[in-house]
């Protein structure tokens, strides 16, 4: 059988795995070249579970970014751990200890989040049914996406209970979300939430709120766009302090400091600790993926680390593990790191 389009593939893959659990699972970069500046990358999974156990799927990571999450079936999965900023339903009240162990389940709808909190776990749930469909869209969102495209500043964000209609009005979200609900392949999703980020940054451009620029926020080189809030400074440079990138845009430390709370959320501390984090947990994965040895301190110097003892406090606060326990969990099991978040 040729596979010609995605829904072929689709279809192909679900007839190839009829009576076990099975998902098409990708990533991808924006496409449009404007958009290069505001979303980071999507990760989608499309398919249906026919384990009826429950398990744990992942363990998801604090993040700089912010996210938007699309579940498009409820009652698959929930997630253990404190400080993931998941609210409570509205009548319960279980403590924040119990919290953990318990769970909160994912429904069907759509999350907005600020980076992660802290980690936590997330754990299919078990089930009497003989299977469950999955379809879910993540996409990751440079933290001034909300500040520039929906006059947001992400620390207004911060323990807010978002939905998507918060953000694009009531009529707008139920049509792109119908749109999302018939799409029955990962880029077609993709596809219709960049022409709904499209029109949003037109509209802004429109009302004369931003001014064209492709450039992405980690870019530091001298361009910048210019919003009608002011000054939009990039990602911190994880090789430069506060003072450098100071004195590399001009300002005074402390109105840049300011500008980073207001823009990103976080101190400029705060970000280049995410960020020296992500850039080193993707480096050991890299690793962990060609099943190369592992030397920590040279991991730990390549990462910017002041030494060892640094790394691993970090790496601990971040995943809950040392480098050493991650390993030993994860060098076997990476096929549980394939679907969801």
């Amino acid at each position: 059988m040729s596979v010609s389009t995605d829904t072929d593939r689709l279809k192909l893959l679900a007839e190839q795995n009829e009576h076990q659990s099975w998902v098409d699972f990708g990533s991808a970069k924006p496409t449009h070249p404007l958009l290069h500046r505001y979303i980071v990358s999507y990760t989608y999974s499309i398919g249906c579970l026919h384990e009826r156990q429950a398990k744990l799927i992942t363990r998801a990571y604090p993040t700089v970014m912010t996210q938007i999450y699309f579940e498009f079936y409820g009652g698959l999965s929930e997630i253990r751990g404190q400080g993931h900023g998941f609210s409570q339903p509205a009548n319960s009240h279980t403590s924040s200890r119990s919290q953990s162990t318990q769970g909160i389940e994912i429904a069907k709808r759509t999350y907005i989040k600020l980076g992660l909190g802290q980690w936590f776990d997330i754990y299919q749930l078990a089930s009497d049914k003989h299977s469950r469909p999955i379809k879910n869209l993540k996409v990751d969102l440079y933290p001034i996406t909300f500040y520039e495209l929906f006059q947001y500043a992400p620390r207004e964000l911060s323990g807010e209970d978002l939905q998507l209609a918060d953000l694009l009005g009531q009529t707008t979200s139920s049509l792109m979300l119908e749109e999302m609900a018939a799409a029955n392949t990962g880029q077609a999703l993709i596809e219709i939430v960049e022409r709904y980020f499209l029109q949003q940054l037109w509209q802004q451009i429109t009302k004369q709120r931003l001014k064209i620029c492709s450039a992405s926020p980690s870019d530091n080189s001298n361009h910048h766009t210019t919003a009608a809030k002011g000054f939009t400074p990039p990602l911190p440079n994880l090789q430069q302090s506060l003072t450098e990138q100071a004195r590399h845009y001009q300002k005074s430390e402390r109105w840049l400091q300011k500008r980073y709370t207001e823009v990103y959320g976080m101190s400029f501390k705060q970000i280049q600790s995410n960020l020296r984090f992500q850039q080193t947990h993707q480096l050991l994965w890299r690793i962990l993926s060609k099943r190369q040895s592992i030397n920590l301190t040279e991991l730990a110097y390549r990462s910017g680390y002041f030494d060892q003892a640094h790394f691993i406090k970090d790496f601990k606060r971040y995943t809950g593990m040392t480098p050493g326990q991650y390993l030993k969990t994860n060098f076997d099991q990476q096929s549980q790191y394939l679907w969801y978040w």
